[in-house]
């Protein structure tokens, strides 16, 4: 939670790129907007070298003049790199967000899965910025979900 005198560090996180379409990625951009309204918003990130909402979080914060805390990881293994770069958004965010697609699009050519493990749901597809988001939540943040699509 947020009060007068506490910025909110807002957690941005979700699908690469190649999980968008045009429409779901003005979609996602739009929510993202909204997210950073408050001109004292600071975006969290991972920067994810894949592009999609971790990128589109930090346009659009470029766009509004927002402050940003990006943390890229050191390498594109789970252990060693994507893992304490998850870790590092759950515990510098005040609360997070995920920004997933609800279906693959036709055209997507990449590993496909029939549900999100992390959330244990078909009610989007799989995302990595899922499990950010549950992290933040088992440290006491407000952790939400958005279904684009």
């Amino acid at each position: 939670m947020t009060n007068a005198m506490t910025r909110p560090y807002v957690a941005i996180v979700g699908h690469e790129a190649a999980k968008f379409t045009p429409e779901t990625e003005a979609k996602a951009r739009g929510i993202i907007r909204a997210l950073l309204e408050n001109p004292r918003a600071v975006v969290v990130s991972g920067h994810c070298h894949l592009g999609g909402i971790d990128i589109w979080a930090e346009e659009e914060a470029d766009a509004l003049g927002r402050e940003k805390r990006i943390f890229p990881p050191e390498t594109l293994r789970w252990f060693d790199g994507f893992k304490p770069r998850n870790i590092q958004i759950a515990e510098t965010c005040t609360e997070a967000h995920c920004l997933v697609v609800k279906e693959y699009h036709a055209s997507f050519a990449g590993k496909r899965f029939s549900y999100c493990y992390h959330c244990k749901t078909t009610d989007h597809i799989k995302s990595g910025g899922c499990w950010t988001v549950k992290h933040a939540e088992a440290l006491g943040k407000p952790g939400t979900w958005w279904v684009v699509g």
